[in-house]
């Protein structure tokens, strides 16, 4: 199976998850991923705010003492902003809540590590993902590869996939919370 036919497959699998159990590995998947963020020393997170289906996580965002980012999509490219305030989020590109404009861009520093939170459609063993198709993380993660991102993939554990389906210029995660 080709990448195309695993994404087609992944959101209807994901789309069939019932709301209860979607809403309870949420907010597991949240608990991990705030555990991770408060183990670590990192100089800031950056997170995303779900479309339908994706696993919400926005319950991290008022339990980390942190500067927070999400992301904003243009045509090609991808960047964060600052968000200290939920209500700085607009709908946007594709359906999804992002900064409004006036956030400050996130700019990342040298010695300084940082947690991005990388949706999925659905992850393999290895950290792989497959995401929408337009290879935004994966864009706006190589333009910054020498800085220190630790990528937390997440997705429901309904979408682990055995194979591995990457191609060379897709981006591994560290891990993945499910």
């Amino acid at each position: 199976m080709d990448k195309k036919e695993l994404r087609t497959e992944y959101l209807q699998i994901r789309k069939n998850i019932p709301d209860e159990i979607r809403k309870e590995e949420s907010k597991n998947i949240t608990e991990e991923l705030v555990k991770l963020i408060k183990e670590n020393s990192f100089s800031a997170v950056l997170l995303y705010a779900p479309k339908k289906y994706e696993v919400d996580i926005m319950g991290a965002f008022d339990r980390i003492n942190l500067p927070v980012y999400f992301p904003r999509c243009d045509k090609d490219e991808m960047d964060f902003c600052e968000v200290d305030d939920l209500s700085k989020l607009r709908l946007g590109n594709f359906n999804v809540r992002e900064p409004k404009d006036g956030c400050p861009l996130f700019i990342p520093k040298e010695n300084e590590k940082y947690l991005i939170a990388v949706p999925g459609i659905a992850f393999d063993e290895k950290g792989y993902r497959i995401g929408y198709g337009k290879g935004y993380y994966d864009k706006y993660l190589s333009r910054f590869e020498g800085y220190d991102f630790y990528k937390a993939g997440v997705c429901f554990k309904e979408c682990i996939v055995k194979d591995t389906f990457h191609d060379d210029f897709d981006i591994r995660t560290d891990t993945v919370i499910y």
